[in-house]
């Protein structure tokens, strides 16, 4: 595998990229800004010490299994002592860096983030993927949000781009425990995780958690009241708590329901806020966010 240095530049796809910044590092991985030479347009590529690309792999059986066109716009190369997998033309702004900015996340933007999950997770289960990891930091914000004048493409606001703990449950079914998934290590002592049953339940869990993160800023709680798994959390203070209410007992409480029924009826919940009013709104946050993750800004944070 090349040398990554900072400032330096890599060859992907017949072009010279500039790293511009280290931004990840995790155990088996990490993930880079990179700009073409003479453009500050960043993208993302991350670099894995594992020679077997499975983010490529997920993502290829996502498509095949959905008969969708295969993403052109994500390319791998492989090397003797690892992989790189490369994200063109996304904007590298998180979800985990949005979180450092709370005071730009409004309800509007809360629900267009958990209903775009909503859809995403549909997509693999209905494919039997199952991600295990669904955190703030492999969550990239797609076009609807760092580009507000995309208007009603509200599908379009989130990308992800790592699956290091994602598993195919068509060919994997006996060779993993749900404790190995990153969503259960982050929940440890929720004693809901008690009664999951099912893998795919554990990516409803992460669901529940993020839309915990972005509506309290903190980790997902939760406690039996006796018929339900409820929030500890008051939601009844938020705005249109009744549709978080809603959210929260229907996700907690999926039991052994197939999870891409619950998950496209969560998301046509959601989707039917999306009203001229919601959408005016919406397009208000968006623009200030907006200016938070152009490339220019990203770099001098």
């Amino acid at each position: 595998m090349p040398k990554l240095e900072i400032e330096k530049e890599i060859e992907l796809g017949n072009e010279d990229y500039c790293i511009k910044r280290e931004y990840l590092i995790c155990e088996d991985y990490k993930l880079f800004w990179v700009a073409p030479r003479n453009s500050a347009e960043l993208t993302i590529i991350k670099v894995s010490s594992q020679p077997v690309p499975w983010d490529f792999y997920i993502n290829l059986k996502l498509k095949e299994r959905l008969n969708e066109a295969s993403d052109h716009l994500c390319s791998c190369y492989q090397y003797q002592d690892g992989c790189i997998v490369w994200h063109q033309y996304i904007n590298c702004f998180t979800l985990q860096d949005l979180l450092q900015h709370s005071e730009y996340i409004t309800h509007e933007i809360a629900v267009l983030i958990i209903y775009n999950l909503l859809t995403i997770v549909e997509k693999l289960h209905k494919a039997e993927l199952v991600h295990g990891d669904l955190s703030p930091r492999s969550l990239i914000l797609r076009n609807r949000i760092h580009d507000p004048y995309d208007c009603n493409e509200n599908n379009q606001a989130l990308k992800i781009v790592d699956f290091s703990y994602s598993v195919d449950l068509r060919v994997q079914l006996d060779v993993f425990t749900l404790s190995g998934f990153r969503t259960v290590q982050i929940l440890e002592g929720q004693k809901i995780l008690a009664n999951c049953s099912s893998p795919y339940q554990v990516d409803l869990f992460g669901i529940a958690d993020l839309a915990h993160l972005l509506l309290f800023k903190e980790h997902l709680q939760v406690f039996w009241d006796g018929s339900f798994w409820k929030l500890s959390q008051n939601i009844s203070e938020l705005k249109d708590g009744e549709l978080w209410n809603k959210f929260f007992v229907r996700i907690l409480n999926a039991n052994d329901e197939a999870t891409v029924s619950v998950l496209r009826e969560l998301a046509a919940e959601m989707n039917g806020v999306f009203d001229t009013t919601f959408q005016s709104h919406l397009n208000k946050a968006l623009w200030k966010v907006g200016k938070l993750t152009s490339p220019g800004a990203l770099l001098f944070q």
